[in-house]
């Protein structure tokens, strides 16, 4: 059974090390999709932390976004998914 709900961590960074910093901090909460953005299943008392951890880094160049996900929504697409992706599985890791 899933436990928390599904958010998509997106940031913007420009100076390197603050950089570095968060990806660490949200690489340990969730899967990298893309450079800059993570899906990320959370309940409240963990997001809660994954939030102040990000807080204590006190980035000065840059912000992250948090977006719940509705998963009962219907998805949208282009391209050629996965095929973990495409039978729902959310994220995946790919060879």
């Amino acid at each position: 059974m899933k436990r928390g709900s599904l958010y998509v961590a997106v940031y913007d960074v420009e100076e390197n090390r603050e950089r570095v910093r968060l990806a660490k901090v949200v690489e340990g909460f969730g899967v990298r999709v893309q450079k800059s953005a993570f899906e990320v299943r959370l309940t409240r008392s963990q997001r809660e932390s994954f939030l102040e951890r990000v807080r204590e880094l006190n980035m000065k160049t840059g912000w992250l976004v948090l977006y719940r996900v509705d998963e009962a929504a219907k998805r949208h697409h282009a391209g050629v998914l996965p095929p973990c992706v495409s039978e729902g599985e959310g994220a995946c890791f790919l060879d």
